[in-house]
């Protein structure tokens, strides 16, 4: 027996079949852009960004980091999204694996290695990444992407970057569309300007014919092409393949257009909180790259929330992260109702008040 399930997607609910197998995949990789001052409170200094993928990834496999004993944190301490994904991840019960993808700090949980990744320059002053570095990076994720998804249905696909959203920005108008209006932050305050001069400096490397990789290698990131392989590779079995994040999916979804890859059955899963950010625009950024991409929005809201570290994703605080809006979406596609959504973040949530920095 199938459940119908009614969903909110760009203003239009549709029906989803439950009951149908589902694997989540979180993709961690860093790059140096994050340490420009202003640019990512993705940690707690500017520095500190460069750990927070890797924290993050051990935190969803071992419930505490290892790598450091705390928990990733914003400058004013409020935790990782990923609290909401590790809570109903174990909730919902599917399987899920992490991956290296360009990491500055190596994992010390079991983990997928891509195996010509590795982390990337700062794209304001340096190429990200060295000349084939991109297409190697691809073509692995994309086989991975096959083998992983044998007798799936619905592939998940999250995302671990401080800073991905200058280099997300970057990739898109390097390929031809608007993205740096259209990008959010981290931050409720979105540091657009300074987003603006580092996308301006790393646009002058661009040569006209440069194709998609050699723009990836001047100008973007691991992460990105990674997810666009994973995207490209998964697709040869699944109907479904969420991708799990807010406007940095943007993207993947370029760099999938350009190459011709780009079909109905990839959506894009977020939060309200990226949704009914005015400080950027999902619906426009993906919309003038390809009309036919639905965006799936989690109504999960944390106003009642106890703690105040969670309280502030209603004020524009974080907003999305490691798969989080993706994983409440699925949760409540498997028939979790709104109010056992949050009442297992709550939980995971209070249990880390007595872990590291998530004292709040």
């Amino acid at each position: 027996m199938f459940i119908l399930l009614s969903i909110y997607i760009s203003g239009y609910p549709i029906q989803f079949e439950s009951k149908m197998n589902a694997i989540a995949i979180f993709v961690g990789g860093s790059t140096r852009t994050s340490t420009i001052d202003g640019i990512s409170i993705a940690g707690a200094s500017s520095e500190e960004t460069l750990y927070t993928p890797t924290l993050d990834l051990e935190y969803i496999i071992n419930g505490i980091p290892l790598t450091k004993n705390e928990i990733p944190v914003t400058p004013t301490g409020l935790p990782t999204p990923a609290v909401i994904t590790r809570a109903l991840l174990r909730k919902i019960k599917i399987p899920y694996l992490v991956v290296d993808s360009g990491l500055y700090s190596k994992l010390k949980v079991p983990h997928v290695k891509i195996p010509s990744s590795i982390p990337g320059n700062n794209i304001e002053i340096y190429d990200a990444m060295p000349k084939g570095t991109a297409k190697a990076i691809f073509e692995e994720s994309k086989l991975m992407g096959e083998i992983i998804s044998n007798k799936q249905d619905i592939i998940l696909l999250g995302e671990s970057i401080p800073g991905g959203t200058t280099t997300a920005a970057s990739i898109i108008e390097a390929l031809g569309f608007k993205a740096i209006d259209f990008i959010s932050s981290a931050s409720p305050n979105n540091p657009r300007d300074l987003k603006r001069k580092v996308i301006e400096n790393a646009l002058k490397r661009i040569n006209k014919g440069d194709d998609v990789f050699t723009i990836i290698d001047k100008v973007g990131d691991p992460v990105h092409i990674s997810l666009a392989g994973f995207t490209a590779g998964v697709l040869k079995n699944v109907t479904t393949v969420l991708l799990a994040g807010g406007t940095q999916m943007g993207s993947v979804i370029s760099i999938l257009h350009r190459l011709n890859i780009l079909d109905e059955r990839i959506k894009i899963a977020t939060t309200k909180w990226i949704a009914n950010d005015k400080g950027s625009n999902i619906f426009k950024l993906i919309e003038q790259i390809d009309k036919r991409i639905e965006i799936i929005v989690s109504d999960v809201d944390f106003s009642d929330a106890k703690h105040e570290g969670l309280r502030l994703y209603e004020k524009g605080y974080v907003k999305e992260g490691v798969g989080a809006g993706g994983v409440m979406i699925l949760s409540k596609y498997f028939g979790i109702d709104i109010e056992d959504i949050k009442k297992e973040i709550y939980k995971e949530y209070e249990r880390l008040t007595t872990i590291g920095k998530g004292n709040n």
